[in-house]
């Protein structure tokens, strides 16, 4: 009885590390960084605050608003022409940034989603909220149009907006450093 409780423990132990996706290294070198909020000031912010923390560890890279016109169509990044104009100027990884939620525990995206699928979803979060403690940031990364890598970074003790920003930018060099280079 105990043998066949162990075995049965052990393997079901083995099937759910195998159930859950797991991303090979990220190696990140360079990156477009979209922020998929509605707020244009939430964007700007956000893309500003990856963009400073990506450049202080050397990683090359430009973000959506000096490619997409102000309110235009994020698909755009999708086109042959633009993704060949990245290349040239040695950009081969879209990272988008969006608010997954605030207040619960989040698991990364598993990786069946496609490019286009997550440029039209539809981002409901702003960037901070009244009355929240935490606030969860998803990072998913492109390469060729496929999802390569995904990560949560969540930030708690959010009782500003600015706070939030600030520590976000502190949390998220650490993240950097230690899981996507």
């Amino acid at each position: 009885m105990k043998k066949s409780l162990v075995s049965f423990l052990f393997s079901s132990i083995c099937l759910l590390g195998f159930a859950q996706a797991k991303f090979p290294p990220l190696k990140l070198n360079n990156a477009l960084v979209v922020s998929h909020l509605d707020k244009e000031s939430d964007q700007f912010s956000l893309e500003i605050a990856v963009s400073d923390v990506l450049s202080r560890s050397k990683v090359k890279n430009t973000v959506s608003l000096n490619v997409l016109k102000a309110g235009g169509d994020p698909q755009v990044l999708m086109t042959d022409s633009l993704t060949q104009l990245l290349k040239t100027k040695g950009i081969n990884t879209l990272m988008l940034v969006s608010v997954r939620g605030f207040d619960n525990r989040f698991r990364p995206s598993t990786g069946n989603m496609t490019l286009a699928e997550d440029l039209a979803a539809d981002n409901l979060f702003p960037i901070y909220k009244e009355d929240i403690v935490s606030v969860t940031f998803e990072f998913h990364f492109y390469r060729d149009g496929k999802l390569v890598y995904a990560d949560l970074l969540k930030i708690g003790g959010a009782g500003s907006r600015d706070k939030v920003l600030r520590k976000f930018r502190k949390k998220l060099a650490k993240r950097l450093e230690k899981s996507w280079m």
